[in-house]
């Protein structure tokens, strides 16, 4: 009996040496929350830390469903200020901490919870993946993050051009994926009488992504009879007369079958400021399932890509145009660079190849603890 009760207890000297780590992200469920901590927690675990996930709840994207407007008001305040006075009940949490990982910012608006949470604890690991300093008040907060954190991991070098002026210690932390959750497309397997070319995203981001790009969509679907799929939280509202679409709504779990919905990924955007910011998810996600792409060059995705070898550019009507077509035409060509996309995810921008730099930066910040 002893010997059983030994085996599950700790001995002193792994008590001593387990450390705790904080995760505060916006939800347990929206893509920055995901892919730049939630999927590392396994990892971090077996690594030896305690992790203490400590989402928004109720979560950012919450809305009060209630039927009339005044009473869907007021419950929608009631609910951002639980929210808030979690975020304060959270920030205590902290204070014994070895490690904070901060994911974008706490409870938005001015940065109050920010400077409280410093207040308890200075070694916070600063993260973002898109460009939110953009605004005057969200400028002030980054940029006060920035000089106060212990670390700062911005997704990409666009974004860590912003903040490497005020920050002490910086490291670009690309956004990754766990490739061994995605299931390769079965290029070998009877190929579809029709192909479908596939947009996958949250409702937030397809307005300012894809819907610039369906009137050229539907016009490439004329020219090279394609089905374009859209995968996201919600069916978007969509009334483009001539364009041929499926809706399938977004599951966590059907993320890793990507491979078996579509046969060519697309992840159009805008050359501006904000779009410059984002960190490839969409492309990295299609390459994981050994899925051709086609993508603007814009920010990451001109490092991610390998144009002509995992997929094409594509910056004008015409570039798009002929991507597509090529790609639609031939099924060998799809699987050539399906395949070294695949290749390409899984040596640069998944868990196995950039969980290493975390860790090490986890226990940097922590070492300062002393």
């Amino acid at each position: 009996m002893t010997s059983v009760i030994a085996a599950h207890v700790e001995s002193p000297a792994a008590q001593i040496t387990r450390r705790r780590l904080v995760g505060m992200t916006q939800s347990a469920f929206d893509p920055a929350s995901r892919v730049r901590f939630i999927q590392y927690i396994p990892t971090f675990e077996k690594a030896g830390w305690e992790i203490d996930f400590r989402p928004n709840r109720p979560d950012r994207q919450w809305h009060s469903s209630l039927p009339t407007r005044i009473v869907r008001a007021l419950h929608y305040r009631a609910g951002r200020a639980v929210m808030k006075g979690r975020r304060l009940v959270d920030i205590v949490h902290t204070r014994d901490a070895d490690v904070v990982f901060v994911n974008r910012d706490l409870a938005s608006g001015r940065s109050f919870f920010e400077r409280t949470l410093l207040r308890y604890n200075r070694r916070v690991v600063f993260d973002f993946d898109d460009a939110i300093y953009l605004s005057r008040q969200a400028e002030r907060r980054v940029r006060w993050m920035c000089e106060q954190s212990a670390w700062v991991t911005p997704g990409n070098a666009y974004l860590a051009d912003f903040a490497r002026p005020y920050a002490r210690r910086l490291t670009v932390v690309p956004t990754v994926i766990d490739t061994d959750k995605y299931m390769q497309r079965d290029w070998s397997a009877d190929q579809r009488a029709r192909v479908r070319v596939g947009w996958t995203g949250s409702n937030q981001s397809i307005g300012t992504t894809l819907f610039a790009y369906l009137p050229l969509l539907a016009r490439a679907q004329r020219a090279h009879d394609f089905d374009l799929v859209i995968i996201t939280n919600s069916r978007p509202d969509i009334n483009l007369p001539g364009l041929r679409w499926t809706f399938i709504p977004w599951t966590a779990e059907d993320e890793g079958t990507l491979g078996s919905v579509f046969d060519i990924g697309i992840m159009p955007l805008v050359d501006d400021e904000m779009q410059r910011g984002k960190c490839g998810l969409k492309l990295l996600q299609c390459m994981a399932a050994g899925i051709p792409t086609v993508a603007s060059p814009v920010g990451v995705n001109r490092e991610i890509m390998l144009d002509g070898e995992t997929g094409y550019s594509a910056e004008s009507e015409e570039a798009w145009t002929d991507a597509l077509g090529a790609l639609v035409r031939d099924p060998d060509l799809r699987a050539r660079l399906g395949r070294a996309g695949r290749d390409r995810c899984e040596r640069h921008y998944s868990i196995r190849a950039w969980a290493p730099t975390l860790l090490d930066i986890l226990e940097k910040v922590a070492g300062e603890r002393s």
